[in-house]
């Protein structure tokens, strides 16, 4: 997939969202540990 956007390896600012088990979930606990994809699925609904 192309980088249309030129974001790949740019450094993000800290937010915080649920994951489907409904626990809140910080960006900075991955800090330093591994690669970060974030996807955000928008509902049609």
């Amino acid at each position: 997939m192309k980088d249309k956007f030129k974001l790949v390896g740019t450094k993000i600012q800290e937010f915080e969202l649920p994951n489907t088990d409904g626990d809140v979930i910080n960006i900075k606990d991955f800090q330093n540990k591994q690669n970060i994809i974030v996807i955000l699925l928008r509902s049609i609904y």
